[in-house]
């Protein structure tokens, strides 16, 4: 009977341990997958708002597939990405796009020019930072976390 009971106990601690195990993931890697980056700079230029409409503003998000899916200041875009082994390490595949023009069109392109030229990412807070090979210390593109 004794060694019935501690059986149970085992048990129960162990269910106990894997129901610890569940709790979501929230390192860098996995916060960029599925999160809703809005974009807030493109190199030196701020962006304030898509040329949409303040609802529709730019943004990028990185799918649990391996794929980006985004809308830019005139376009809606998607492509492939990729993580490296080492963390921060990130490679952004040319985006595909719909081609209506518009009057940030020169923005847009900027954005999407900057996208494959990615090597490396932060996440500090609610900010996303994406980094080409040239210059560690200023960033591509910057983008906001657009949950409240």
């Amino acid at each position: 009977m004794r060694h019935l009971a501690n059986l149970s106990l085992c048990v129960a601690g162990l269910a106990w341990l894997g129901g610890c195990q569940e709790k979501e993931e929230t390192t860098p890697k996995s916060q960029l997958l599925n999160t809703h980056w809005m974009l807030v700079q493109v190199e030196e230029t701020p962006v304030a708002v898509s040329s949409y409409s303040a609802a529709f503003q730019s943004y990028i998000q990185f799918t649990k597939q391996n794929t980006t899916i985004g809308l830019a200041p005139c376009n809606t875009f998607s492509g492939n990405f990729s993580q490296g082994s080492t963390a921060g390490q990130l490679t952004i595949s040319q985006q595909a796009s719909t081609r209506a023009s518009c009057g940030a069109i020169n923005l847009e392109n900027k954005y999407l020019d900057a996208l494959p030229r990615t090597v490396r990412y932060e996440i500090t807070g609610k900010e996303l930072r994406l980094y080409d090979a040239t210059n560690s210390l200023r960033p591509l593109l910057v983008f906001e976390d657009s949950a409240e």
